[in-house]
Order: structure tokens, then C-alpha cells, then sequence
């Protein structure tokens, strides 16, 4: 399969990624307004959240990248290979993954700022989030022919499958590039909003 054929693959899954975006986004939101409505609550998530990942965060900029990598290539790979289960996993980790997101972006904002985040994550994050809701996106369509199938329809399962690991290769590629940037790049640019977010908690914790 070349990039030609990918394109097409691509384009006759339009429904389904633009259904992956609609279920990370409306998670995303939801995890937003909770995070709005109880601040306390929703930091404390994040702040678990943030303590499990912090041994990445240790990590020389070549590790932590691969770390980021393997990390995300694992997570979707099973949300596209899993799809075959009725699409449940794929459906699963858009949700979750997008109500986490909301949460940490409202807590971020109230610690440095809209622009903070947006520094933070759109570097890494303009490459990576399309990457994952497009593998999303090929377990939600496994996922309807799967049941297509158990209907009596005739459908090309195996071929859909196929084209599917096959896409694997460029999702591989995509998110090694925002691991890349991630690590190597974010920490820099992202430095100019840390020490003021850290001076104004440590004035707080003295007063």
C-alpha cells in the first residue's frame, strides 16, 4: 500500500474520524466543566496523574522520548487493533483520554494561564492528537463491520484490517516525530511560564 492508497483508506473512514474527534472533544469538555465545577476534586486527579508520570518527567530528553513513544504507539495500536471487539476499546480510550485532557487543561489554566497551555501542548500536541484519534478512528470502523458481520453482512473484514496495521507505519512515524518534540522541544519552550507558576505556589504556600 503507498501514501496514494492510504489517502483513499483514509478518506473512506472520514465518518468514523470525525466520530473519534466528536467522542474525545464532548469527553474533553465534559472533564472540563467538572474540573470547573469542583476545582479541589479535579486538581487532586491531576495531581495523581501528574505524581505516576513523574518518573518520565526524570528521564534524559532520549529516554523520555522513547518512553512518550512506546507509550503512545502502545495505547494506539490497541485502540486500533481492539476495535474488532465491537469498537467498545477504541470508543473507551477516545472517552477517557478526552476527559483527562479536559481536566488537566482547565487546572493548567489556572495555574499559568491560557497561554501556558497552549505553549505547553500545541507543539507536540498538533502532531500527536490527530495521530491517535485517526487510529481511534480505524478501531471504531473495525469495530462496525465487526457487527456488520455477526449481522449476515458481507464485508471485507481481513482486507479492513490489514489497511488498517498497514496505517500503523505513518502513525508510528507521526507520533515518534511529537514524542520527539515533546521532549526536546516543549521543555524549552515551555521554561519562560514554569518559574513564574512555581514562584506565585511558593508565595501562596507562605502567606
Amino acid at each position: 500500500m503507498n501514501w496514494k492508497e492510504d489517502a483513499t483508506y483514509l478518506r473512506s473512514i472520514r465518518p468514523y474520524i470525525i466520530l473519534s474527534f466528536c467522542l474525545f472533544f464532548a469527553a474533553a469538555v465534559l472533564g472540563f466543566v467538572v474540573s470547573v465545577r469542583d476545582p479541589s476534586l479535579a486538581a487532586a486527579y491531576v495531581g495523581d496523574v501528574a505524581d505516576k508520570l513523574e518518573w518520565i518527567l526524570a528521564l534524559s530528553p532520549p529516554k523520555m522520548m522513547l518512553a512518550i513513544f512506546l507509550n503512545n504507539l502502545f495505547a494506539s495500536a490497541l485502540a486500533l487493533l481492539l476495535g474488532v471487539g465491537f469498537g467498545i476499546v477504541p470508543a473507551v480510550v477516545a472517552l477517557l483520554n478526552g476527559a483527562v485532557v479536559g481536566l488537566v487543561v482547565h487546572q493548567a489554566i489556572l495555574a499559568g494561564g491560557a497561554t501556558f497551555v497552549l505553549v505547553a501542548i500545541l507543539p507536540h500536541g498538533i502532531i500527536e492528537l490527530p495521530t491517535v484519534l485517526l487510529s481511534i478512528a480505524v478501531g471504531l470502523r473495525l469495530g462496525h463491520l465487526m457487527i456488520l458481520t455477526l449481522l449476515g453482512r458481507r464485508v471485507d473484514l481481513e482486507g479492513e484490517l490489514l489497511a488498517g496495521i498497514r496505517l500503523l507505519r505513518w502513525v508510528a512515524l507521526l507520533l515518534f516525530i511529537a514524542a520527539a518534540i515533546e521532549a526536546f522541544i516543549t521543555p524549552v519552550v515551555v521554561q519562560p511560564f514554569v518559574q513564574p507558576i512555581v514562584d506565585s505556589q511558593s508565595l501562596s504556600v507562605i502567606e
